[in-house]
């Protein structure tokens, strides 16, 4: 059957324009996927407090030795680097007792975007969670140069890759195959539902901050995946408890919310963030595109999407409801995390016996059901990558 299904909706009333002014638009040509936080995330900040093993509290106390020695008596750290982020690089060490095989990323301290507030909550919020599915912070190293995070190791690269690697094969099929994809989602939103029922909103959900723990499978379907980076991350139990909505601007702009671009969301801002990633795995490109920071925020203000019969018509009518159901532009009638975990799409792929179906309703706003039309033309030239070396585009708007 051909079909193109557009999902429109009533214009998102425009962020205050103090907001707009502080918005930083880029070139044409070149689109910052880094994380936007438009007011530095001032808002509940931790002061940076001293960790164990911490230098410069030992000095004082006048019972331990210098930075490296202290990591590094613990620990070999292999030299080569093995990647770079916003904030440090990550290599591989080693436990000197046990041989676990575990990452170090080494935070330099007086780099100016390091926001100590951000770097103790970070910490904070990773030594609460414990879940699969979530990056694991094993230990923590303070020097005066460094802060030195010990996790997980990592090896099967980010999803981000994947999406990448997939989309640039152009083959009439979905980015994933729909049991992988449901299989990521699914750790995901395990992942999610975790940190909500604790009170942990991330806020920065992207492909970028989801690593594949292994290569062992080929295409990585059956591989755990685990989020990472909580620099964006922060308490919030919801209004519900009596606390106020947020109403700082973070996150990425290809999965930032309309209701955080209105400055007033709860932790539902994250379960936005993975309909948009469930939209990019099974066709490739972004739901809400633009040439630069400015013109995805406006598409995320409209909320207006299509599936396209050229790049949808080989998905099933389940993953695009699954879809719809996240791309909610009203929060209170998008799926938490729950009940996207028994959404009958993610319960029929996903690897899992601990879920339940949910009852099916029609609960979903007017303007989203399914609008046939033909003839509209193919979103491949917003293709993630299309051939272009994957390095070449880690900045870069998703259209080559």
């Amino acid at each position: 059957m051909v079909f193109n299904e557009v999902l429109e909706f009533p214009d998102i009333s425009p962020v205050a324009e103090s907001s707009i002014a502080t918005t930083k638009c880029t070139s044409p040509f070149r689109f910052d996927t880094a994380p936007y936080d438009e007011q530095q995330a001032r808002d509940d900040m931790p002061v940076l407090a001293p960790v164990s093993p911490s230098p410069s509290l030992a000095r004082e106390s006048s019972s331990a030795s210098t930075s490296a020695a202290d990591i590094e008596d613990k620990y070999h750290i292999d030299p080569r680097v093995l990647g770079t982020g916003y904030h440090g690089s990550v290599r591989e060490c080693i436990n000197r007792t046990s041989g676990e095989r575990l990452a170090v990323k080494s935070i330099r301290k007086s780099d100016p975007s390091v926001k100590p507030g951000n770097l103790a909550r970070e910490i904070m919020l990773l030594q609460e969670v414990n879940h699969e599915s979530i990056i694991r912070l094993v230990d923590v190293y303070e020097d005066d140069e460094y802060v030195h995070l010990v996790t997980d190791l990592c090896e099967g690269g980010e999803l981000f890759d994947k999406i990448v690697e997939n989309a640039s094969r152009d083959n009439g099929m979905p980015c994933f195959a729909e049991a992988d994809a449901a299989n990521v989602l699914y750790q995901i939103l395990s992942a999610v539902s975790y940190m909500h029922k604790h009170g942990i909103v991330h806020r920065d959900i992207k492909p970028e901050n989801i690593l594949f723990t292994t290569t062992d499978d080929e295409e990585n379907s059956q591989s755990t995946v685990k989020i990472i980076d909580f620099g964006l991350a922060r308490k919030h139990h919801g209004i519900s408890f009596g606390e106020q909505p947020m109403s700082t601007i973070v996150g990425t702009p290809y999965y930032i919310s309309p209701d955080v671009l209105k400055k007033r969301y709860d932790k539902s801002c994250d379960l936005w963030s993975v309909g948009v990633i469930a939209s990019i795995l099974m066709c490739g490109y972004p739901p809400f595109n633009g040439a630069n920071n400015c013109e995805v925020y406006d598409a995320v203000r409209r909320g207006r999407y299509q599936f396209s019969s050229a790049d949808w018509s080989a998905t099933s009518k389940e993953s695009r409801d699954f879809i719809r159901r996240l791309l909610q532009r009203d929060p209170a009638k998008r799926m938490t995390a729950e009940e996207a975990l028994n959404h009958p799409w993610i319960v029929q792929h996903a690897d899992n016996d601990d879920v339940m179906l949910i009852d099916d309703d029609d609960d979903v706003e007017s303007s989203s059901v399914e609008v046939v039309f033909h003839g509209l033309p193919s979103r491949r030239d917003s293709i993630i990558c299309g051939g272009s070396p994957q390095r070449q585009i880690r900045r870069r708007l998703f259209v080559c």
